[in-house]
C-alpha cells in the first residue's frame, strides 16, 4: 500500500468514526415523576369545599319546600327557603365552626359546633343560631337537616371521614400558657 491510500484510510475511519459518533443519542437522565401518596391529607380548605360541593348536590326539598343554593365562599354555605310568597328564610352553615360529630356507632349521623347554622328571615338582622345539623339517618333529635345524603351509603361514609378531618382542623390547638 501507498502512504497516500494508507493515509486515506485513516482520513476514511476516522471521519467515519466522528459521524457515528455525532450520531450517538445523548442519554439524558429525566426526573422521576414525584408520585402524591395517596395517603395525603387534604388542606382544610379543600376539606371544606369537597363538603360543601356535596351539599349544594343534595340540598332537599318537597314540592312547594324547596331549598335554593345562594352561595359557598370560604367555608360559608348558604341557602334560601321560602317562607311565605316573595320572603324567604336564609341559612347560614359555617363550617369553620365544626368541631364535633356524634358516636360513630349511631345511625343518627350529625355534626355540632357553636352557633354552627343561622337562619334569619329576609330583612331582619338577628335570626335563630343553632348548634347541631342533622346530616344522615333518622334524626331522633329533630335536628335541621336540609339534606338528602341518607339514601347513598358511601357518601355517607365518605361524609363521615371529610367531617373527622374538618374537626381536627377546626380543634383549638393549646396555648403555650395553658397546662390542659
Amino acid at each position: 500500500m501507498t502512504k497516500n491510500l494508507k493515509l486515506a484510510i485513516v482520513l476514511l475511519v476516522t471521519i467515519a468514526s466522528m459521524n457515528v459518533n455525532a450520531q450517538k443519542k445523548v442519554a439524558v437522565k429525566t426526573a422521576k415523576p414525584a408520585t402524591e401518596s395517596k395517603t395525603t391529607k387534604p388542606t382544610k380548605q379543600e376539606t371544606m369545599d369537597w363538603i360543601a360541593g356535596k351539599m349544594k348536590e343534595n340540598l332537599l326539598g318537597t314540592l312547594g319546600d324547596y331549598r335554593h343554593f345562594v352561595s359557598y365562599s370560604n367555608g360559608i354555605f348558604v341557602y334560601k327557603k321560602e317562607a311565605k310568597i316573595n320572603e324567604w328564610y336564609f341559612t347560614t352553615i359555617d363550617l369553620n365552626k365544626v368541631t364535633g360529630m356524634n358516636n360513630e356507632y349511631s345511625k343518627d349521623f350529625y355534626i355540632s359546633g357553636k352557633g354552627l347554622v343561622n337562619t334569619v328571615l329576609e330583612g331582619k338582622e338577628y335570626g335563630t343560631l343553632i348548634d347541631f345539623l342533622s346530616i344522615s339517618g333518622p334524626n331522633y333529635n329533630d335536628y335541621a337537616a336540609p339534606f338528602n345524603f341518607t339514601p347513598d351509603q358511601a357518601l355517607v361514609d365518605r361524609l363521615k371521614k371529610a367531617f373527622t378531618t374538618l374537626i381536627e382542623y377546626n380543634s383549638k390547638q393549646k396555648g403555650a400558657d395553658e397546662k390542659f
